[in-house]
Formats: C-alpha cells, structure tokens, sequence
C-alpha cells in the first residue's frame, strides 16, 4: 500500500507537506498541492481519511438534504453547494427526502450519525422540525436554506432569497401589462417560501388597486408540475374570465401551461403565465416563460461557505439569534405573458406577448 512518504518522494516534498496538502489544514500553493495530487495518483494512495477523522473529530464532509433532487432547482442549488464545499476540501454528501417528514427526519439523522462537519437543510414539508432539536446535532453546525424556519438554534443560519419581493415584481409586472382579472395558484400552505411570495404579491397588487378574490387563489400540495396542472385545470375551469396566472414555482407553471392548452387557451396571447424561479427549463419552454431569478447556484454555495466558516469556529449567530442572509431576486420577462388591449365588443383582446428580455 503506497504511503505519504512515497508521494513525497515523487513531488520532491515534505511528508508534512502531502498531509498539508490533503487536509487543507495549511495553506499550500497550488502548483505544490497539484504537484502531490499528481504524485499520489501515481502511486495509488489515497489518505486513511477515518484515521484522520479520530484525530482531528472531522471528517471533511458537508451533509445536504433536499426535498426533491428531482427538482431542477434543488440540483442546481446543490451544483452550487458540491464546487464552493469542495473548493474548501470537503465532499458533500446528499439525501433527498422526496417530500416525505419522516424521510426528512431520517435524513438529518443518518447525516449526523456520519457525524458529517455540517449540515445543510433544505425542508420541504410543513410541520414542525423537531429533529433540528436533537441534542446530537447542537455540536453540527446547521445551514437552513430557502425556508425562513422559526424557532431555530441560536447557532444556526438561514440563507433564502427575498421571496416577497419577488411576489412585488410579479404584480408590477403583470399590473403594467393591464390585467386584472388574476388568479394565483400559491405553494403550500404554511411554507415560508410560499407564504412570501403570495404576500408579495398581493401586496403589489394593492398598491396597483388590484383585488384577487379569495377563491382565485389556489393552493398547491407541493413544488411539482402535476400539482400545477391539477390546480391549473381547477382555476381555470372554475374562473375562465382570469387573464393572468401567478405560480409558486416555474414547476407548478409549467402543469398550468398543460392544463391552459385543454382549455383552449393560448399561453403568451390570452393567458399570461408567470412563475418563480427561473429553473433552466424556463427558457427552454415555448413560449419560453417568464419568471423571477433567484440565484440558485449562489444560494448553494453561499450556505457552504457559511458552513465551512463555522466549522472552523466562525460564529453564525448574531446577537442571540440565528444568522439570516437574504439574496435578491429579478424579474425576467419572456414570452409568456402578454399585454392586455383595452376591452372591444366586450371582450379583452391581447396585442402580443411584451418584448422578452432573456
């Protein structure tokens, strides 16, 4: 079996040096740390990263968990999360909870068994999360992400996007291009992602003198495409006269723009369709669909980062209370949505999808 001594015989280096250069625990140059990489793949060693861990009480890994990898967003978000963790040496290691509590809790309870350095958490059902209470994990540091939880350990930080501003720049949007007659198919209720956004845009709507009647606004089970044209399908049967619909996500959106087409409506001439998130796929679409950018990669990798900083003893809480980072949002207009002529003969005409810009 190939030692640290044989690599840094190879690399023309310090064993200390070899060692340095894996655990990251010193600062090496980079042409000296690919000069011990190369020589270690020559050799076939590879560090007793268990040995380590029994040393140093670390184990180089950062825990994830995920409602639904599935989800264009939650991958991506991940992406994010994998490059900044190991650009600071760590492996991530992700669980996807496939919308399920009791998965979520046994997640976060495998992670922390791993005894992973950091735990990133990503909920996805709404209830209480009463594994973030177990003691075992008081020693974790824990990263919540998207979701706004309540009643976390002082210790913990929340990094989200500014979701109700997001809910503002939907309700301007649609606003400017004349519709009134709106319909919202809203995430679940009591997650704090969903809450916001619906907030934010009833909000905006308010300031524009625009009401969307309480039965117009329907909730969807989850983040998917199937529970969008569920929802789709019932707002649309049930309210023909909407001009405009505001999704929770550019999932649900996407379900609303299959159930659009049963009914005989033409997305981006007499239906408007909005979502939020901005997941590749929207682009991809046709028509290609407007949404707001959460910077979803960023996301990820802003939370590793504040990992890797507490791990290494960098407090989170501020003042006693959990740390919060809230990144901007952007509204991206593409060809689903459209402006509204004034009424003719009755009826609303629309002039064309507005100019996209992306």
């Amino acid at each position: 079996m190939a030692t640290i001594v044989e690599v840094a015989r190879i690399a023309g280096v310090s064993p200390a040096t070899v060692s340095h250069a894996f655990s990251a625990k010193r600062p090496v140059h980079h042409r000296t740390r690919a000069r011990v990489m190369a020589a270690a793949v020559t050799v076939g060693y590879r560090p007793n990263h268990i040995a380590a861990s029994m040393v140093t009480g670390r184990t180089r890994t950062i825990g994830v968990v995920v409602p639904d990898i599935a989800n264009p967003f939650f991958s991506e978000l991940v992406r994010g999360a994998e490059a900044a963790a190991m650009a600071a040496g760590y492996m991530t290691i992700v669980c996807s909870s496939e919308l399920d509590a009791a998965m979520e809790d046994r997640c976060v309870e495998v992670l922390v068994d791993k005894r992973v350095d950091a735990l990133l958490y990503l909920p996805g059902t709404t209830r209480t999360h009463r594994c973030l209470a177990d003691p075992a994990l008081k020693r974790t540091p824990l990263i919540v992400i998207d979701e706004e939880l309540t009643d976390l350990p002082s210790e913990a930080a929340v990094i989200t996007s500014d979701n109700e501003a997001g809910g503002v720049l939907i309700a301007h949007h649609l606003a400017e291009l004349g519709h009134r007659q709106i319909g919202v198919i809203a995430g679940p209720a009591g997650l704090p992602t969903a809450e916001a956004r619906l907030r934010g845009l009833v909000d905006g709507l308010a300031e524009r003198g625009i009401n969307i009647p309480a039965p117009q606004v329907v909730r969807a089970a989850s983040y998917t495409r199937e529970t969008g044209w569920e929802a789709g399908r019932a707002l649309l049967a049930h309210y023909p006269e909407v001009t405009a619909v505001c999704c929770a996500n550019d999932l649900i959106a996407l379900g609303v723009m299959a159930a659009a087409g049963e009914y005989g409506r033409q997305v981006g001439r007499d239906l408007s369709v909005v979502g939020f998130d901005d997941i590749f796929i929207a682009g991809l679409v046709t028509p290609a669909l407007t949404t707001v950018r959460q910077p979803i990669a960023r996301l990820g990798a802003e939370a590793a980062r504040l990992a890797v900083d507490a791990i290494g003893g960098s407090p989170a809480a501020s003042s006693g209370q959990p740390k919060r980072v809230v990144l901007p949002v952007e509204l991206v207009v593409r060809d689903s949505t459209a402006r509204i002529a004034p009424p003719r003969d009755g009826r609303i005409q629309p002039v064309g999808a507005r100019a996209t810009t992306a």
